[in-house]
């Protein structure tokens, strides 16, 4: 193949995001391959940007969305209409005034709908979702044959006896190259593709199965068994062999004119305006209608719902901070996301409790593997990529082997019901013989999921062990991750007692169990990145090169991990065995109190989750985690909006709602802005991704989002389809965004709140590109502060200038 077919593949693909198997869901962008331009400028095909008019509408009824937002919104946009006016009847109107004037009474079209494709790709596309499969399933019970030739040469092998194809296409297909290369450029040249079309058509041809589209790039960069030239190859070959046609490119879309619309909208206003309007008045008019024509409506609309929010969030933060007198019992560090905001509210109910926010793999990147366990995870953010290997290290040998044997009986009975469940020989006398088991025991899991939790668990005794931490990293590497941990997270001092609580979550039957897991693990809970950081401050030898550097760590102080399970709003410290008899006390004084935090926190939740009410037991609510019944488990990070970078002075006694990203950081320990360039090029990056996929899961449910849980099945460990067949879903489930058929999550792009002086966050913006695309080309927005005794400033394409948010007023 051609370096300019290659070329030519490439560019193809450059807007395709890369889709995580659903084993360890990472949320990303589904667009991010456009941040490149303008948010308002994208074009997707099918994909809607925005919500419907109507709903906007709705929201100005409410007073959601207020005529002073529209106004803010519009001269955001459209900066030269913020002060132009005009005269009719003498009296001068502002252009503003016209501009939101018009987008309530102007009509635009409704959202755009995926263009249904034609016979031929359906059948292409559902062909190729059966052979999909087969090639791409981690360890499948049947191996497609010959995969070892790579999926192209496997499928051409097996195709020839494939009687879904014609027998002249068989023939014909002899007559393709055996390589995906060689075969993709014969099946260009059968169709006779043009060569100045060759990019366009390939471009159209992966708008086609864009999960599995997704899922094959992902496996390419991560893997390498298969690739889009692979993949291309398959389907390009089917067209030629089947004299398939490819469809036409469309034509470059034509500048709408608006002129005769426009005229007729002026002469509307006018009138509304005017008792006597004369021709001049409509002109005028018509010249700012111009500067904001109909196809922009959606976008101001979208603004000023955003605005709304981002300035009541503003107005509530604390106008300015406050010291600590008294050194705190506790801290508690969690991850940054939303989920953690209520856990840590509740529990800084009590003063002595102090709280942080950071990435929730706590600066340990490892790949972590149980102790003896056949597999591993690599629990970091998926940015990075795994150098380090941690495991365990028990403290009675004796009782691990033991706990090590009855994990294998466990598997080797799980694996001899699944063989039997699923080979061709055995599963109606395995039904026959095994039924009377299932029977009660499905029976017990459906109305008694408690009881039947606690049956599985009774036998389940804790492995006692500590985390190789030692082994993985230099004694160096261990310090500088402590030392950053603590300038990123701003801590000064330290409590007696500091809690390092990762997060996970719980619940049955939920093929999307990672999505709820710690995205900055790898979809993966925390708790091992927790158990590694804790050993890595309680390390002397670490504390002592910490305090050559300016950070001391009080003898008396000891770190702790823990487990924050989301569903059941609880805590669980651990490592018990290795907490000094000096602090046992501390940490049953700390159980009491994130016991009675999670209480509150379950109480305010079951106010949202559909079927909870706050009249229900905490016991109850929290049986939604292991009831295999249970679609809305838990709500996730629905309704995030904001992420906010600074001290917990701005936030703390706040109630956020559980939908802003809380990550600490205090200026005035990071004197270079290493660390808060670290904070913008991850953590908020992340939060971007989280952001942006709940936002398209919200807007394109059956497209960009998964659909409906109720028909998902699973393909292996990939992903899931809806119904038996079909393109892998990209993104969440509408239960994670839709209670019923009322779309909870409230799709707004992300604002980011930091207090960090302004010109060191424009020079961190300035050198990183993605940043770039992410705030000038408005995928997301930038409020901050200099200090806390000085005006929030807004980040734009051309600077800094004042908001019109005070501190005073508003709650949230």
């Amino acid at each position: 193949m051609s370096l300019i077919l290659r070329a030519q593949i490439a560019s193809a693909a450059r807007n395709i995001v890369s889709g995580w198997p659903v084993e360890s869901f990472i949320a990303v962008n589904p667009l991010a391959g456009h941040e490149a331009n303008p948010f308002h400028t994208v074009t997707a095909a099918g994909v809607a940007l925005t919500r419907d008019q109507h709903d906007y509408l709705e929201d100005l009824r409410k007073g959601r969305i207020t005529d002073a937002d529209l106004a803010q919104a519009i001269s955001e946009r459209i900066p030269e209409l913020s002060s132009a006016t005009f005269s009719v009847d003498g009296q001068t109107v502002p252009a503003v005034r016209v501009a939101v004037l018009d987008m309530t009474t102007a009509s635009w079209g409704p959202i755009p709908t995926p263009s249904a494709p034609s016979r031929s790709t359906r059948w292409l596309d559902e062909y190729l979702a059966a052979w999909l499969p087969a090639g791409l399933t981690p360890d499948p019970l049947w191996p497609m044959p010959h995969i070892g030739d790579g999926f192209f040469g496997a499928w051409r092998r097996l195709a020839l006896r494939d009687p879904c194809l014609p027998r002249a296409a068989r023939r014909t297909l002899r007559e393709a190259p055996v390589q995906a290369d060689a075969a993709l450029d014969w099946a260009l040249a059968r169709l006779a593709i043009a060569p100045e079309l060759i990019r366009g058509t390939l471009a159209q041809e992966l708008e086609h199965q864009p999960g599995w589209v997704g899922y094959i790039k992902w496996r390419a960069e991560k893997h390498g068994d298969i690739d889009l030239t692979s993949y291309l190859a398959s389907r390009f070959v089917l067209r030629a062999v089947l004299t398939l046609p490819v469809a036409a490119l469309p034509s470059p879309a034509g500048v709408a004119d608006e002129r005769a619309g426009l005229w007729q909208r002026a002469e509307q206003l006018t009138a509304r305006l005017s008792e006597r309007p004369t021709r001049e008045a409509v002109a005028a008019i018509a010249r700012v209608l111009a500067h904001h024509p109909i196809t922009e409506h959606p976008f101001t609309w979208q603004k000023a719902y955003e605005l709304h929010y981002r300035t009541t969030l503003i107005r509530s933060l604390s106008p300015a901070t406050s010291t600590r007198g008294v050194r705190p019992t506790f801290q508690v560090v969690m991850c940054i996301d939303p989920r953690s905001e209520g856990m840590r509210r509740h529990l800084e109910i009590t003063d002595e409790v102090e709280t942080f926010g950071f990435a929730g793999f706590f600066g340990v990147p490892v790949r972590f593997a149980r102790y003896s366990a056949r597999g591993s995870i690599n629990s970091l953010p998926a940015l990075l990529t795994p150098r380090h290997t941690l495991t365990e290290d028990p403290t009675d040998t004796v009782h691990a082997e033991k706990y090590v044997a009855r994990g294998r009986a466990r598997d080797a009975l799980r694996r001899a019901v699944h063989n039997a469940d699923s080979s061709t020989a055995t599963p109606f006398a395995f039904a026959e013989t095994a039924g009377w088991l299932y029977g009660p025991t499905s029976m017990l899991r459906t109305f008694a999921p408690r009881l039947h939790r606690r049956l599985n668990r009774w036998h389940s005794v804790p492995l006692h062990s500590s985390v190789t931490i030692a082994d993985a990293f230099t004694l160096e590497e261990r310090a500088g991750i402590a030392e950053t941990a603590v300038r990123m997270m701003g801590m000064t001092d330290f409590a007696p007692l500091v809690v390092l609580a990762g997060h996970s979550s719980e619940s049955a039957n939920n093929l999307y169990q990672s999505a709820l897991d710690c995205g900055a693990c790898g979809g993966n809970p925390g708790a091992a990145n927790a158990r590694a950081a804790a050993t890595i401050f309680n390390d002397p030898a670490v504390r002592a090169l910490l305090m050559l550097r300016g950070i001391d760590i009080p003898e008396d102080t000891v770190f702790v991990a823990a487990d924050h399970n989301t569903t059941r709003d609880t805590i669980t410290l651990l490592d018990h065995h290795l907490v000094p008899d000096t602090h046992r006390g501390l940490t049953s004084q700390f159980d009491q109190l994130h016991y009675d935090a999670g209480l509150a926190l379950l109480n305010e939740r079951a106010a949202d989750l559909p079927g909870a009410t706050r009249r229900q037991s905490p016991a109850r609510v929290r049986a939604r985690a292991y009831d295999w019944a249970e679609v809305y488990p838990e709500l996730g990070l629905a309704g995030n909006a904001a992420m906010v970078i600074g001290s917990r002075t701005l936030t703390r006694g706040i109630d956020l709602g559980r939908r802003v990203f809380l990550h600490s950081y205090d200026t005035s320990l990071d004197p270079d802005g290493t660390a808060l360039e670290t904070i913008m090029t991850a953590p908020l990056v992340v939060a971007q991704w989280i952001n942006h996929q709940y936002y398209f899961s919200a807007l394109n449910p059956d497209t960009l989002g998964a659909g409906t849980k109720t028909i998902h099945n699973a393909i292996g460990t990939i992903g899931v389809i809806a119904g038996q067949a079909g393109d892998l879903r990209r993104g969440l489930p509408w239960q994670s965004v839709g209670v019923g058929t009322t779309l909870f999550h409230e799709p707004m792009r992300l604002a980011v709140i930091i207090e960090a002086p302004l010109e060191r966050i424009g020079v961190i913006i300035s050198r990183n590109q993605v940043l770039r695309n992410l705030f000038d080309n408005d995928w997301i927005t930038l409020t901050a502060r200099s200090t806390a005794h000085e005006p929030w400033h807004q980040y734009g394409a051309y600077g800094w200038k004042p908001t019109n948010s005070t501190t005073e007023g508003t709650s949230l």
